[in-house]
């Protein structure tokens, strides 16, 4: 397709108060929005500064490339607030608060199709949490995207499609493109990765999991926080939380139940931790749902 103008979709879901964004909307003032093959790529400013924007989810998965101004982001690797540009991997139903600090800034914004998600997750292992990058092969594929993005004519549809699916085969190490990434952290990084994730309701102390992984307690530690810029407690924190939202979006439990199974010590411990993240009450939160 050709170049087009973006008119502000976000507003609709402002207005009507929705919390899930669809393929293509965020909450961005347009400048350019391109739809390819398997997926639609918009060069977008913030429109909303934090304080305002609300909690919501993508119901696509997504990238979303920072290029200037100041970012606050919840994503597995990004500092909580980073001026720097970086590279950001939402997976579809992703719930958060991500924003500019002020209404001020640059980004691209990339979602991914349902079918190219398929696709891609047929032949790789996409991450189930949001990523973010500083650097390496996703990083530039995403700067060379931006400035393909910002020319005019159709003849770049092709070669946008092509950094499409190089982003996502730099993002799983697999060959869905040409292009693949190395991983970054030792050989173990991984393996504490999915011992957080399955156990994360649970009280895993550090010391067992550095005795699983073969490693000392204190290099472990010092290793997480540099590959994920965050104790391994904090690491665990946001997993719990994740299992707390969908615990909320999908049963009826009540919220005291949602706490103990996500692993939180009671509902008070639960709603101060939720509060804290997202800016918002979990009783807040299902009162939208």
């Amino acid at each position: 397709m050709a170049r087009c103008e973006s008119s502000n979709a976000y507003n609709l879901y402002m207005l009507t108060g929705a919390t899930s964004l669809p393929y293509g909307v965020y909450f961005g003032s347009g400048q350019i929005r391109r739809e390819v093959p398997g997926f639609s790529a918009s060069l977008l400013t913030p429109a909303l500064r934090a304080e305002d924007v609300p909690l919501h989810t993508h119901e696509n998965a997504s990238f979303v490339f920072v290029m200037s101004g100041a970012y606050h982001s919840s994503a597995d690797g990004a500092a909580r607030i980073k001026s720097e540009p970086m590279l950001i991997f939402n997976p579809a139903g992703t719930t958060h608060r991500d924003s500019f600090v002020r209404a001020s800034g640059r980004f691209l914004a990339v979602s991914i199709s349902d079918q190219s998600l398929k696709v891609a997750l047929n032949g790789a292992v996409l991450p189930t949490a949001a990523r973010a990058f500083a650097s390496g092969t996703g990083f530039n594929t995403a700067l060379r995207f931006a400035e393909e993005c910002a020319s005019p004519g159709t003849a770049g549809i092709a070669t946008m499609e092509a950094m499409g699916w190089e982003l996502l085969a730099a993002l799983s190490g697999a060959k869905l493109w040409p292009a693949q990434d190395r991983p970054y952290g030792p050989s173990w990084i991984g393996r504490a990765r999915e011992l957080l994730h399955q156990r994360c309701s649970d009280s895993l102390q550090i010391g067992e999991m550095a005795q699983q992984l073969g490693v000392h307690p204190v290099y472990f530690a010092r290793m997480f926080r540099q590959v994920f810029h965050c104790t391994p407690g904090e690491y665990r924190l946001r997993c719990r939380l994740r299992d707390a939202l969908s615990s909320m979006r999908s049963s009826s439990l009540t919220l005291s139940e949602i706490a103990l199974a996500a692993g939180f010590f009671d509902q008070s411990h639960f709603s101060h931790a939720f509060r804290e993240h997202f800016g918002i009450s979990p009783q807040a939160y299902r009162r939208q749902l």
